[in-house]
């Protein structure tokens, strides 16, 4: 798998401190955690996003085959996904950035809360969008999607 022209010479931060908040990238490591999250966040996420079926009826197998994707893709530079955590490793969400596979120079980006956590979702994208207009990510229209 080629990785995506706009991150052929780009190496994305695998860990990256942003704000307050700490991305670590996906990887079947977390499948314990990231079940318990997703499950947990599943009713915020459909109502974030109607028309998605995800995560109905997921099984702990079938999000150990979502992460080795994840995982895949990171290592590969076609897309990216982390969870998003406090400073203390408490799981709070996950981030997604989908580069565009139809030639346009955008990235879709997208991102859930888990639910209690009390997070500042302004916060969140004002650092977010600091950091996808730096060095580190090619000169694309990010369109931040979060919950």
């Amino acid at each position: 798998m080629k990785p995506h022209p706009h991150f052929r010479d780009r190496e994305i931060p695998r860990i990256h401190a942003l704000g307050i908040f700490r991305l670590k990238a996906l990887s079947v490591d977390d499948l314990v955690r990231d079940y318990c999250a997703v499950m947990e966040s599943a009713a915020d996420i459909k109502a974030a996003n109607p028309s998605m079926t995800w995560p109905e009826g997921l099984t702990l197998e079938e999000n150990l085959t979502d992460l080795a994707w994840h995982q895949t893709e990171f290592r590969n530079r076609r897309s990216f996904a982390w969870i998003i955590e406090d400073a203390d490793g408490t799981y709070l969400g996950c981030l997604y950035v989908y580069p565009s596979i139809s030639g346009e120079d955008a990235a879709d980006v997208h991102w859930w809360w888990r639910p209690g956590n009390g997070v500042h979702d302004d916060r969140f994208r004002d650092e977010l969008s600091a950091w996808l207009s730096g060095r580190d990510w090619p000169p694309l229209d990010y369109r931040l999607q979060g919950k």
